[in-house]
């Protein structure tokens, strides 16, 4: 494929970015959905709190058709699947129009879910094209440099989403060695001081999670 401007590493690395907090923050979202059937209405505040996202919605029902369908919130599902679909489109040419499709395919079972009688069900069908999509990466793109760019989106913004969820360091150091191989791999430039100084908080005992996702945030801010 060539070289890759660095315009497109930025396109592929967003993809990567937003295809994965689609992935992740769907499954909070039924995580909220069921803990709010169950036990209490007002649990949706919680994952606004931990995402850091303000809290425009006026209850549960409209939490539950806001953020999942509303595409005028910049923060919700569908407006971060266009937004992956966006930067698919420019690099139509680098993942291939298969690949693209996957994320088209969980922007249809987001927008078919709205309504149904069966929407929790239908929107489960996003996370399987969401797997898909990844799949395809591995099988039909044969550039290591745009499959590397694609999953340093992904580990960077799922170890993001795993500090605003307070999530076990344990869960959060697998993700940080995947990251650190994908950028050797690729040789993309990153701040090293900040990661010396991430992995050193990781090991601190007094962890503090706000502290760690500031730092993170740095990462390539070189």
């Amino acid at each position: 494929m060539g070289i890759i401007t660095v315009d497109k590493m930025d396109h592929l690395f967003w993809l990567g970015r937003y295809i994965e907090r689609v992935n992740t923050t769907l499954k909070a979202y039924f995580e909220v959905f069921d803990k709010m059937i169950d036990m209490d209405e007002n649990y949706y505040k919680k994952i606004c709190n931990e995402i850091g996202i303000p809290n425009i919605y006026a209850s549960k029902a409209d939490f539950i058709s806001r953020y999942a369908y509303d595409p005028t919130d910049p923060n919700s599902i569908i407006s971060n699947l266009k937004r992956a679909y966006d930067n698919a489109i420019v690099m139509r040419d680098y993942i291939g129009t298969e690949t693209m499709s996957y994320v088209q395919l969980a922007i249809f079972d987001v927008e078919n879910a709205k309504d149904s009688d069966e929407s929790y069900r239908k929107m489960h069908f996003a996370i399987d094209h969401i797997f898909a999509f990844w799949g395809c990466v591995d099988d039909q793109i044969d550039d290591r440099m745009v499959k590397g760019i694609l999953r340093i989106g992904k580990r960077y913004e799922r170890i993001d989403l795993y500090l605003c969820f307070k999530k076990p360091i344990s869960d959060i150091l697998p993700e940080l060695d995947r990251l650190e191989k994908r950028l050797a791999e690729t040789q993309m430039k990153y701040n090293e001081s900040t990661m010396f100084t991430f992995k050193n908080m990781l090991n601190d005992k007094n962890f503090n999670y706000s502290n760690a996702r500031a730092l993170f945030a740095t990462l390539f801010d070189v």
